[in-house]
């Protein structure tokens, strides 16, 4: 049912784009855009101006040709796409095709409209933005309760709200109220945006009036309405929206009065449920509550081995090989006489290369090595099942070429036949070794980089455990007291060093899940050392969290015994 719901809903998007520079309408999402055209149509109304000349043709290679440069005009407007590749739009794949113009509406439709506002705001998130923006002008309706974007609209009062909020005079929301039909409220509320404000009928009440209405399809509705109408948005709404539950049901409010003996009390028990202990030998994290820890040992996980570019080709050499180069070692092992037909040889061959050029798209289409570790350990990971991928596929090319082989052998073609399957084999082999060497070498750099990131790490975790160390140490020389004043700036203080710790705690937890990449040659040696490096690391982890730990409970025993004394004077 989502499906299409999206799929009327991002047609409509779609058509009213092209009513603007005088194209022709849709028909079928699905269909329409497989050969490329109406898509780059579709980008170069976005864009303002002519993109690319379009390929006339009508075969698959023209249309993956055309998607293909759709794709790359997106990733150059920094339009983000996940796993989706020409092939998949050429083919007709209804998910990707609307996680496509999914992208391409929150990049146009609802980031570009907000940019300046959330410039002006510091703020990155969207939807967040926009949410904060219907609360504000929502606010004083107390029918209206909008905390997401889709069931919080079902019942067409959010949307009748916030044209009301500007436009009260277009009618009254008395008489709105006592229209029993959601599908009613929500028609009221389409017709008059789209008479009064110049806005299309992109939903229809019955997609709306359900129990979970589409997310995008909604989002995509409301950023038209905060295109036409006041952008202003405070601070204080985007605080609001920060502390919104997230997705689960709000208990009832209810007001608890505690007593300052109580509120000691609350407070510790608090403060000491977030704290937990380190036990780095055996690997685990003992916490005193149910609550996540805060502080975690340093784990340590031997991902990969590689040296040089040279031993890496070593390595790989058993599990990807140029096919041609495989075939060649065997004699190129061609097919069984008869078995090979030049109408079968170009059907694969033509199957091949489109899933190469889907390969060759996603190697472009990977971005630059990040300066995040993070970012790279995401990079690298994905790589890797990029190039498992290209693994799985070795085997399609090497029989395309020895069903070329075979029929060369075999000495049925024609000479122009022969010529034109020649250079189908050399513009394969070519292609492929290209793309392989290409592959290797960007995983190659992702692994210098990486280790050069987690190196700074640990040298960063090492010098701030210096720190730690010196300024426990001087901490932990002073008496405690003498007075209640002198108390209170000591658990402020202390305060300043929890603080610290949970700032530290995130390169901790990225060292958790360390990639290494050592020698070949001096891996034991070099995996012992590093481990007994970042064993020594986790000892002195553990050893402040451990002090802080207990510090701040002895403090917090002191100022309780302090509100006594001061309730007993």
């Amino acid at each position: 049912e989502r499906e299409v719901v999206q799929k009327k809903t991002f047609t409509k998007w779609i058509n009213s784009q092209f009513s603007k520079t005088g194209k022709p309408p849709i028909q079928d999402l699905f269909s329409d855009l497989c050969d490329g055209r109406r898509l780059l149509e579709l980008l170069e109304g976005l864009a303002g101006h002519e993109l690319v000349r379009l390929e006339r043709g009508f075969t698959r290679v023209h249309s993956l040709n055309n998607v293909n440069r759709a794709l790359q005009i997106l990733q150059k407007n920094n339009v983000e796409l996940v796993n989706i590749g020409s092939a998949d739009i050429v083919d007709g794949n209804h998910k990707l095709i609307l996680g496509l113009i999914w992208s391409v509406i929150l990049h146009w439709q609802v980031k570009d409209v907000m940019k300046d506002l959330m410039a002006g705001l510091q703020q990155t998130n969207s939807e967040k933005i926009l949410l904060s923006w219907v609360r504000q002008n929502t606010r004083q309706y107390p029918q209206v309760n909008v905390v997401n974007f889709s069931s919080s609209w079902n019942d067409g009062l959010a949307f009748n709200a916030l044209i009301h909020s500007h436009r009260p005079e277009l009618f009254d929301w008395s008489s709105l109220e006592k229209k029993a039909s959601a599908i009613d409220r929500l028609e009221h509320a389409f017709s008059r945006a789209e008479k009064h404000l110049g806005i299309e009928r992109l939903l229809d009440p019955e997609d709306v009036a359900v129990r979970h209405p589409d997310k995008k399809s909604v989002m995509m509705y409301v950023t038209s309405l905060f295109q036409v109408l006041p952008q202003s948005v405070t601070m204080e709404a985007i605080q609001e929206v920060e502390t919104l539950p997230k997705a689960r049901a709000t208990p009832t409010a209810g007001v608890t009065m505690v007593t300052t003996e109580q509120h000691y009390q609350i407070q510790t028990q608090e403060r000491y449920s977030q704290q937990i202990t380190v036990s780095v030998a055996q690997g685990r994290v003992r916490s005193p509550s149910p609550t996540p820890p805060r502080y975690k040992s340093c784990a340590y996980t031997q991902a990969a081995y590689v040296t040089s570019p040279d031993q890496k080709r070593r390595r790989f050499a058993d599990q990807f090989l140029t096919p041609s180069q495989e075939d060649l070692q065997r004699g190129l092992s061609p097919l069984p006489p008869g078995t090979a037909t030049l109408e079968g040889y170009q059907a694969s061959l033509e199957e091949v290369l489109t899933w190469l050029l889907s390969a060759e798209d996603g190697l472009q289409g990977q971005p630059p090595i990040s300066t995040q570790v993070e970012e790279v350990k995401e990079q690298f990971h994905t790589h890797e099942g990029y190039m498992v991928e290209l693994t799985s596929h070795q085997g399609s090319v090497g029989r395309v070429l020895r069903a070329g082989s075979t029929l060369l052998m075999e000495g049925q073609l024609t000479n122009e036949e022969e010529t034109e399957v020649r250079e189908q084999m050399n513009l394969l082999n070519q292609r492929w070794e290209h793309l392989r060497v290409a592959s290797m070498e960007r995983q190659s750099r992702l692994h210098e980089v990486l280790m050069d990131l987690q190196h700074q790490q640990l040298k960063q975790l090492t010098d701030w455990l210096d720190v730690t160390e010196d300024r426990i140490k001087r901490m932990g020389a002073q008496p405690l007291g003498p007075d209640l004043e002198d108390v209170k700036h000591q658990v402020e203080e202390h305060k300043l060093l929890q603080e610290d710790l949970e700032l530290e705690q995130v390169r901790v937890n990225s060292l958790t899940h360390m990639v290494v990449v050592v020698d070949e040659n001096s891996g034991d040696s070099a995996t012992a050392a590093l481990e007994g490096k970042l064993q020594l690391l986790g000892d002195r982890w553990a050893a402040i969290c451990k002090w802080t730990e207990e510090r701040w409970i002895l403090l917090q025993e002191i100022l309780l015994k302090w509100q006594h004394f001061t309730n007993e004077q």
